[in-house]
């Protein structure tokens, strides 16, 4: 098993329960993120640990290649910098998300979106494709 795989195997069922917990119950979880998850202090230390995740998968997975496992190293970048973007500017990062989670059609969007990247993922941590 590959470090690819490996990491495609925590990813893509991690994807695809927050995408199914999105889609099922849509404005319950945008009313969580937007109420209880929403203060800066709770954004700055998910930041810690988006960022440790992402180091974490850089450190074991960083290939650029044209492969299905670019979108593994694509992840870990994303979690880098998604993590630092909490960290340093907690408060904008509250702004975006609460501007995103608005919108109906926007959290429908994003959640089939992180399905179909979770279950891709899951296959292929699962060797099932």
């Amino acid at each position: 098993m590959t470090n690819a795989e490996l990491i495609a195997g925590f990813a893509g069922p991690l994807l695809m329960a927050v995408a199914a917990a999105l889609l099922i119950n849509r404005r319950t979880v945008a009313d969580l993120v937007t109420g209880t998850l929403n203060q800066p202090e709770f954004i700055f230390f998910s930041g810690i640990f988006t960022l440790l995740a992402g180091l974490a998968i850089v450190r074991a997975h960083n290939i650029w290649s044209a492969e299905w496992t670019i979108l593994v190293t694509a992840l870990g970048w994303a979690c880098v910098i998604g993590g630092i973007l909490r960290i340093i500017w907690p408060e904008r990062v509250t702004s975006m998300r609460n501007a995103v989670m608005k919108s109906e059609n926007a959290i429908t969007a994003w959640a089939l979106v992180t399905l179909l990247l979770g279950a891709f993922l899951t296959a292929k941590g699962y060797a099932l494709v």
